[in-house]
């Protein structure tokens, strides 16, 4: 039997530490790398492999050299008895487990994501991040918004809407009015439009396949209509520019639209303001109490750092006549109401580095760093060397067409088109019937139809069959932390077999243990209550009359609606709520408290003198203490069966000649 104080994921992952690699560098001429410090089973183990597993774990800082060699010495038996555990559980069929194969599945899978995006993605995207980060681009767009789900004709509708706009402003020359397409031709949203002048963007204001766009062309150029989750664009950039710095600004803001206000009376408390300002009084003090900005207020009016292009003109033409951190501006009205605005600080970057720490910080909360799934996919499939098989698809569509009004899973395809292959990846086909299963799973409408869309679903699913051998393939670390991993669960499973179960199986030895010992297994004092709960403290107090006049607790429910009842056992009243028990004596209750955001009360039903426990009250604590002792025996036997040597004096000798 497993303890509580076991945790599983606790020992797998220290398992994994046992066998990860490290870096380990030390002086002096002789490479002990290949000197033989173990031997199990008749295999040597080097001071290489020892230490490349020693130094998975961390070490604490203060941690001298003296200490950490006697930490290795310690290690050294531990590790040969790790390595015969392997062995032993290799060789009765726990690699080969299904449980543990299929926990093993899952793992990687959860792993390979992560890993692919820490291995590859981050630098590629932090670094494209830094180099788009020292311009900013002008870009106004056309959006035709379509579903993700969109069927080919909607798709190819929106397409084409966006290739009429294209061609309409490149054929007025000069005077084509980008802004004007954009109006005429945008999808529109509560009566606006969704596209426009988006002014001047910088590396991670829009998602990536926009940003990807809009930083490939070159002032006075439109691109060709493009897809992102809002539906198709077309991308006008009219200029492009080195980057702003940003600004971190602080405003007192006074409302001057709506009912019972008005600019007048907003720029009259504006100056009043201002004339403090002006007088020396504090930024925090006068914000405090003039501002209307109640999400502000706590902050000192702080509105943090902004980019120009995310306010109206108005508003950054009159920030932008501050330029030394402290000064403020003179009322002025905006769209948003009236303000005085504070410089509070210039953006600036110390080193290359310092630029890249800030944006690797912007970057993790950029969707794009979240949702890596698609460029994983995407590169998995390049490395997979996919291939998509154009006549079977061709086959697909023309019996797809044919019978328009059959639902896709109902299709009639022959036998021997559905054998064919429509997809390869890795070397592994899939087949047409493959295809069919998955689009009519996904299918919609009636009859249920396929869409393109599905083809990258597709490709993307069946990439997933694949990933983990393309990743061990790409990535050899990864294949190695798999194999760990997989040991690490092996040795797992036969542990609990031979040390947690076989100890709970021993009742003879555990009877021997409890009975050699019997003052050891006692109860101390023990405190049996009933924890009440309800949406006041007068139905609480009414359900302590009741109690109290008679009525069961257990039954209280019955008598009094709206009561949580709730009763256990505890060994001691120190932590809250059981505090509130002190002093008491049985049948009294407690009076009202709060818990758990609600009122609460206590009952002390009965107090339970101390004794001595029965063989099966005290089960658990036997098997815990019998555990270590099993876990010894085993070791034992694990010596004897594979043969297990060390010689520390050989390990000794490596430390006191290598500066760790």
């Amino acid at each position: 039997m497993q303890t509580e104080s076991l945790s599983k994921n606790a020992i797998i992952l220290s398992l994994i530490l046992l066998l990860s690699g490290c870096s380990f560098f030390y002086s002096g001429k002789k490479d002990y790398n290949k000197t033989v410090v173990g031997n199990v089973n008749g295999n040597d183990i080097t001071f290489k492999e020892l230490r490349a597993s020693f130094y998975a774990s961390p070490l604490l800082e203060d941690e001298s050299d003296e200490v950490v060699k006697q930490e290795m010495m310690d290690f050294l038996d531990l590790y040969l008895i790790y390595v015969a555990k392997t062995i032993d559980a290799r060789e009765n069929g726990y690699f080969d487990d299904e449980e543990i194969l299929s926990e093993l599945q899952s793992y990687q899978m959860q792993s390979v994501f992560p890993y692919w995006l820490e291995m590859r993605f981050r630098e590629e995207l932090l670094d494209e991040l830094v180099d788009r980060s020292k311009k900013e681009v002008g870009t106004m767009h056309i959006l035709v918004s379509t579903r993700e789900d969109a069927t080919p004709a909607d798709t190819t509708r929106a397409y084409e809407t966006l290739l009429e706009a294209r061609h309409e402003f490149l054929s007025a020359g000069e005077e084509g009015d980008f802004l004007a397409l954009s109006e005429k031709y945008s999808s529109r949203q509560r009566g606006q439009s969704m596209g426009g002048d988006l002014g001047f963007i910088s590396a991670g204001w829009a998602v990536k396949p926009f940003e990807d766009v809009a930083y490939s062309l070159q002032p006075g150029e439109v691109s060709m209509p493009f897809r992102t989750s809002f539906g198709y664009h077309l991308v006008y950039v009219y200029d492009v520019r080195d980057k702003q710095p940003d600004r971190n600004y602080s405003h007192i803001f006074f409302q001057s639209r709506g009912p019972n206000v008005s600019v007048e009376a907003a720029m009259v408390r504006a100056d009043s303001a201002f004339a403090q300002l002006s007088e020396g009084a504090n930024w925090a003090d006068v914000v405090n109490t003039f501002t209307e900005d109640g999400d502000t207020r706590a902050n000192a009016g702080d509105i943090g750092w902004i980019q120009p292009a995310r306010y109206q003109p108005i508003f950054i033409e009159n920030i932008s006549k501050i330029e030394e951190p402290g000064e403020f501006t003179n009322p002025f009205e905006s769209e948003y109401g009236v303000h005085i605005v504070r410089l509070d600080s210039v953006r600036t970057f110390e080193s290359e580095q310092h630029l890249r720490d800030e944006l690797y910080t912007l970057l993790r909360n950029l969707p794009r760093y979240r949702e890596n799934r698609t460029f994983t996919l995407q590169n998995v499939r390049k490395a997979g060397n996919e291939s998509w098989h154009q006549d079977t698809f061709d086959q697909f569509i023309a019996v797809h067409t044919e019978n328009h009004a059959t639902s896709v899973g109902e299709l009639p395809f022959s036998e021997e088109q559905l054998n064919k292959p429509i997809y390869t990846i890795d070397g592994r086909d899939f087949d047409l019937s493959d295809f069919k299963a998955f689009v009519s799973e996904r299918a919609s409408g009636t009859p249920a139809r396929f869409s393109y869309n599905m083809i990258e679903q597709y490709k993307n699913s069946r990439a997933e069959k694949v990933i983990v051998n393309i990743t061990k393939r790409e990535f050899p670390d990864f294949a190695d932390l798999s194999e760990r991993y997989h040991e690490g669960l092996a040795v797992f499973k036969l542990t609990e077999h031979q040390v947690w179960n076989y100890a709970a199986q021993d009742t003879s030895r555990l009877r021997q243990i409890f009975e050699a010992d019997r003052d050891r297994y006692r109860f101390g004092t023990r405190y049996r209550y009933f924890r009440l709960s309800a949406d006041s403290d007068s139905t609480l107090n009414a359900a302590a009359d009741k109690i109290n006049s008679g009525v069961p607790v257990e039954e209280i429910r019955e008598h009094i609606s709206g009561i949580i009842l709730r009763t256990d056992t505890i060994n001691n009243l120190i932590d809250f709520p059981f505090d509130h028990l002190e002093g008491l004596q049985e049948n009294e209750f407690t009076s009202v408290f709060e818990f758990r955001n609600r009122p609460t009360k206590l009952y002390l039903a009965e107090i339970l003198e101390p004794r001595q426990m029965t063989f099966d009250e005290a089960f658990n604590r036997v098997v815990a203490d019998f555990q270590p002792i099993r876990d010894q025996e085993w070791n034992d036997e694990l010596r004897a069966q594979y043969q297990i040597v060390a010689f520390p004096e050989r390990l000794e000798q490596i430390l006191n000649n290598i500066e760790l």
